[in-house]
């Protein structure tokens, strides 16, 4: 016991090494094969915290375990900078470019709200995209019909893309045909539009892949669940059901959506809710050979989750290689449980 107790810090360094290169290899492991990478890949976030705490008490010991953790950083840099943006120059914004914005709203909605509620619910969010941002091209997830009409008229978006599912693509720009994603066997939804800009045309994808949906159940854990309770752990086997079978659902609609983006004759912009993090394999399907805007020109945490679980990044805009990033930033509000992206890019 006191050999354990003394050596209680490498014990928990070498867990914490060991379980972050497993969460590495989490992007190569198609869920459907074998769901349980996914927890690792949604830690991700609390493992780099935990290297750096560890970092900071090795080297206050002058040992050289912080060199372990170091090189453990160092050998998944790209997942650290997908969390943390480290662009710290002032990037001139060119005439011509294009703000583009996504926000998952599903958190917006009163439980009982009339026509007068969504007007002024309508008017407060443009005011707070006027405060902070007014993009040219806005795509939201699991918006009302009431909502986005009193908003695109308050924010002068001329044309609006909807098929009635909650997922609406708002522009200043022309639209020229557009379409859905047929996911199956899900509430979610993926559209896509052409934009006319000048004389190019932009495609534009607003995706939102199949949801974990266990806010509820994870905000009823952590305020009232007791560890030693039977009842609880009943709650975290439901709630590890719901995620590892929302991903498996998810590697298919990223294949999907794959295939459709290879298929483009356009540049393209991939906005949207992915419910999944940069660790995983859902991002790596989407992602590959794409720019990721807040990777590129991000500064600072990226978190784009304001639920229960802190830290997440799971909101997105992506682009094809024709297109240039300018800047990226997450905007801090209340309006959701998620937070707005936004970015400035050109052709």
């Amino acid at each position: 016991m006191r050999y354990l107790l003394k050596n209680m810090l490498k014990i928990v360094s070498a867990l914490v090494i060991l379980l972050t290169a497993l969460s590495y290899l989490t992007p190569l492991v198609n869920p459907g094969w074998f769901k349980g990478f996914v927890f690792l890949g949604t830690a991700f976030p609390w493992l780099l915290l935990a290297n750096l705490v560890l970092i900071l008490a090795w080297t206050w010991r002058l040992n050289r375990f912080a060199l372990y953790h170091v090189g453990m950083l160092l050998l998944g840099w790209q997942y650290v900078t997908a969390f943390i943006g480290l662009d710290i120059g002032k990037n001139p914004i060119p005439s011509g470019s294009i703000t583009m914005a996504t926000h998952n709203l599903g958190h917006l909605w009163p439980a009982k709200a009339n026509d007068a509620t969504y007007h002024q619910l309508a008017l407060d969010y443009a005011a707070f995209l006027k405060k902070n941002a007014v993009p040219d091209i806005l795509c939201t997830q699991e918006t009302r019909g009431k909502f986005y009409k009193v908003l695109a008229s308050e924010m002068g978006y001329p044309y609006t893309f909807n098929l009635k599912k909650g997922t609406v693509i708002l522009s200043r720009y022309p639209m020229r045909g557009g379409g859905e994603i047929p996911f199956t066997s899900t509430k979610n939804s993926s559209l896509w539009v052409d934009v006319k800009i000048g004389k190019q045309v932009l495609r534009v994808y607003n995706v939102h892949l199949q949801s974990n949906k266990v806010t509820a159940d994870t905000e009823k854990m952590l305020e009232e669940g007791d560890i030693n309770q039977g009842q609880t752990w009943d709650e975290i086997n439901r709630v590890l059901e719901k995620v590892g079978g929302a991903t498996s659902l998810r590697a298919e609609q990223a294949q999907q959506l794959r295939e459709h983006m290879d298929a483009c004759p356009n540049a393209f912009v991939v906005c949207g809710d992915f419910n999944d993090t940069p660790n995983s394999f859902v991002y790596r399907k989407v992602s590959d050979g794409l720019n990721d805007t807040f990777r590129d020109k991000g500064f600072g945490l990226g978190t784009t989750f304001a639920g229960a679980l802190p830290f997440l990044r799971i909101d997105y805009i992506l682009t094809s290689p024709e297109v240039k990033t300018y800047s990226c930033r997450v905007l801090r509000g209340n309006y959701s449980d998620h937070y707005p992206v936004v970015a400035v890019i050109g052709l």
